[in-house]
Parts: structure tokens; C-alpha cells; sequence
């Protein structure tokens, strides 16, 4: 009876394991080529390559950007640029922030925002995609 208990133990214990299964390994989103494609009101401008050089469960990084995750899953973050007036060649500071959450599908779905020196900003809904899932 006793064999029999441990048996049953070592047996349920061993279906609890927190390790993925391989093959939603595979599925995991990851590093390379991804597209950004403007959405809803935004949908009318021209989607990005990017090249995302780290994608993990804490950090997402491209170009100047690093969107770190947060507790309950979003990854955010922000770069500051700046660009000279057409008019006058001053130099205006601005910053592009992400704000993305990622979907079932294997995309990520936010807003990408910028906002100029003097506050005023606009936000447009993102999606970005694996360029080898399209």
C-alpha cells in the first residue's frame, strides 16, 4: 500500500512541472525581422521593417528603443531624438514611446506615441509581426 502511494506521488508530481512544452517553444515570438503596421486611425501610413535584436520575457530592443515588461505583461519604454525645423534649422527635441502587450497570435499590439518638446504628442495604434508569420 505504502509502494503503492509513493508511486501515485512520485507520479502526480511529475505533471506539475513549470517547464514549457517544446513545441510552444517554437512558437515563442523571438529576435530578427519584425514589421510595424499602423492600425485604425493611423492605418493610411506606410508599415516598418524592424530589426529586433532582443525579445525575452523582460526586454524587447531595436534601433535606440528598449521596452521593458512590466507585472502584468505590457513592455514599455522610450528614445528622444531630435530633428531641425524645414524653416529655420533649429533643432526640436522630441521622444517615440511603445506602450505593447503581446497577443495570443504571436504579435504585439500597442500604441506608438511621439510627443514634441512642448508636450504636444500623437499617438497611433501599432501592431508588430513576425516578418517569417506573414
Amino acid at each position: 500500500m505504502i509502494l503503492m502511494l509513493i508511486a501515485l506521488f512520485l507520479l502526480l508530481s511529475a505533471c506539475g512541472t513549470l517547464a514549457p512544452a517544446p513545441e510552444s517553444k517554437a512558437e515563442m515570438p523571438r529576435a530578427g525581422i519584425w514589421s510595424q503596421a499602423y492600425t485604425d486611425e493611423c492605418a493610411g501610413r506606410a508599415a516598418e521593417s524592424l530589426l529586433i535584436t532582443r525579445l525575452d520575457e523582460t526586454e524587447i530592443a531595436f534601433d535606440d528603443f528598449r521596452l521593458l515588461r512590466d507585472g502584468a505583461g505590457d513592455y514599455s519604454g522610450s528614445a528622444n531624438f531630435t530633428a531641425p525645423m524645414p524653416v529655420d534649422g533649429r533643432d526640436i527635441p522630441y521622444e517615440i514611446s511603445y506602450a505593447l502587450r503581446a497577443s495570443e497570435d504571436g504579435r504585439f499590439i500597442g500604441t506608438e506615441t511621439v510627443t514634441e518638446g512642448g508636450g504636444h504628442g500623437i499617438a497611433c495604434p501599432i501592431e508588430l509581426t513576425y516578418a517569417d508569420a506573414e
